[in-house]
């Protein structure tokens, strides 16, 4: 909200005069919205008494936002460290931007998901939206954008057959064509009646709990703890301990000698760190007991499903992730993650860790023009 101020006043008008529409992301939307009825209070914008008029919510998150950006597979969407995410030369939105994407990524073809992303851009942004994506066409052909209000402008870009389809998709009579579907199609714009029903594709939470057990188990995730190479390690650290010793024994006795005592001493010792391997090994495992695989097999699997929310997986994706994660918990990293102050980070930072790797090899992204954007917003409206 800060960055839509400047020396106090509101920064962002429209042609006629009216405040833009300003997109925010799904989990800041009601800090958003308190932050703006501040601004509004204090009499840092016009023609606003509430800040829902102006406050758009997205359809993502902004950390959804930001794994995307960060993975540079989006034209224009960009993100730093201090700017944050920010896209430029593109009048959709970020959320009509991802739901582009997200759909080409899951195998749709251009026009379906110009037609989602449409509807996301309706139904987070509303006649507002659709007015912005016309503006710059209606400059282009001279139009005086102020004079003419945005659900007409609407409407008269979108031409009489899309405007009959829309209007009469509403009414109980009979239908109406031609300049009386265009002033009826207005109204109901102006009444933000269509909004249309969009979300971000993405597996349900069921799908990820399926696809993350059907390559992970709880009882793996024991196994692997147990089946450490501690007895294999201790015998060697004996072996190197007891040859030590017994070369030392054999300098002192004669008979013995420094090399036979150094193989004696090796063995024993290799016996006796075996022994205690194995006794630590018993010691580990008495401490994990099959209730902690468990219980971090539940963290795994509630991290597993916050990384494929935040990183908006697709099915193949989800399970690129739970393959290589299943390479990666042995009972080192286990041991690990059990021995963690905070487990839950530990599991997270583990998983995104793979996703990052994943997303980066999606293919890159080009957003659709303005032209495309018209197309799809008539198709859609009819």
């Amino acid at each position: 909200m800060q960055e839509c101020f400047k020396d106090g006043k509101f920064r962002y008008y429209n042609p006629d005069g009216s405040p833009m529409q300003i997109e925010v992301p799904a989990d800041k939307y009601d800090d958003a919205v308190k932050a703006m009825q501040n601004r509004i209070n204090r009499g840092e914008i016009r023609g606003v008494q509430k800040a829902e008029e102006i406050i758009r919510k997205g359809n993502v998150t902004y950390e959804q936002a930001k794994n995307i950006a960060k993975a540079g597979t989006i034209e224009s969407l960009t993100y730093d460290a201090i700017d944050g995410i920010k896209i430029g030369a593109y009048s959709g939105g970020i959320s009509a931007a991802v739901t582009f994407a997200v759909s080409v990524w899951s195998g749709k073809t251009f026009e379906s998901a110009l037609e989602e992303s449409v509807k996301t851009g309706l139904q987070v942004g509303g006649v507002a939206w659709a007015s912005s994506i016309l503006v710059g066409q209606m400059m282009k052909a001279g139009l005086n954008s102020a004079l003419v209000p945005a659900s007409n402008a609407v409407i008269g870009m979108l031409g009489p057959h899309a405007s009959a389809h829309l209007v009469n998709a509403f009414r109980s009579g009979a239908n109406i064509y031609g300049a009386a579907a265009m002033s009826s199609a207005s109204k109901l714009l102006r009444g933000n009646v269509v909004t249309g029903i969009a979300t971000v594709a993405i597996l349900s939470a069921g799908d990820v709990v399926n696809i993350f057990r059907g390559r992970i188990s709880a009882k793996q995730l024991f196994k692997n703890v147990v089946n450490t190479s501690a007895g294999v390690a201790g015998g060697i650290g004996g072996w190197m301990g007891g040859a030590s010793a017994g070369a030392a024994v054999g300098s002192v006795v004669p008979i013995v000698g420094t090399a036979v005592g150094g193989i004696v001493g090796g063995l024993i010792g290799a016996f006796a760190g075996s022994t205690a391997a194995g006794k630590v090994s018993q010691t580990v495992t008495d401490k994990f007991i099959e209730d902690d695989s468990k219980k971090m097999f539940v963290i795994l699997q509630n991290e597993f499903q916050n990384v494929a929310f935040n990183f908006i997986l697709n099915e193949s994706e989800t399970e690129t992730v739970a393959d290589e994660l299943s390479k990666k918990l042995d009972g080192a990293t286990l041991k690990d993650m059990f021995a963690a102050d905070n487990r839950q980070k530990f599991a997270y930072d583990l998983i995104s860790d793979i996703a990052e790797s994943v997303v980066k090899s999606r293919p890159k992204i080009h957003l659709p023009s303005t032209d495309e954007y018209i197309s799809g917003l008539k198709t859609v409206l009819s």
